[in-house]
């Protein structure tokens, strides 16, 4: 799905159905696209760690693995396709943060966002 943009929300053993040709996932009212939602990657890794937890239970090698942080990684970098193979790991990313870089997006959506209002304000 997260090939297509979009995140189910609210993905659990009891959304997916078995058919005949495979896996049917219902129940779509709340996805969100991936792209313009400010929650979709925590979306994302809670509906893939249910899935995780649930089949865990069958198969407890799974409880340690990473697939929603590998998948998110591939999607976040534009590679994430419906035939890449995932491996379950994933390094986190180490490192200074670059609190200057994310203060001057912060003002700028700021500075935008008055300039936004000022010209609402001045046209009616």
């Amino acid at each position: 799905m997260l090939c297509a943009g979009v995140i189910h929300g609210d993905l659990s053993e009891f959304n997916i159905l078995l058919a005949a040709d495979g896996p049917v996932i219902i129940d779509l009212p709340q996805a969100v696209d991936a792209a313009g939602n400010n929650h979709a990657q925590r979306m994302l890794l809670r509906d893939v760690g249910n899935l995780r937890d649930f089949f865990g239970r069958f198969a407890p090698e799974l409880l340690a693995t990473q697939f929603g942080a590998e998948i998110w990684a591939l999607y976040t970098r534009g590679v994430l396709q419906p035939a890449i193979h995932l491996t379950g790991r994933f390094d986190e990313r180490q490192g200074p943060v670059d609190v200057a870089g994310v203060l001057r997006v912060v003002g700028d959506a700021r500075a935008e966002e008055e300039a936004r209002l000022l010209r609402i304000r001045t046209a009616g």
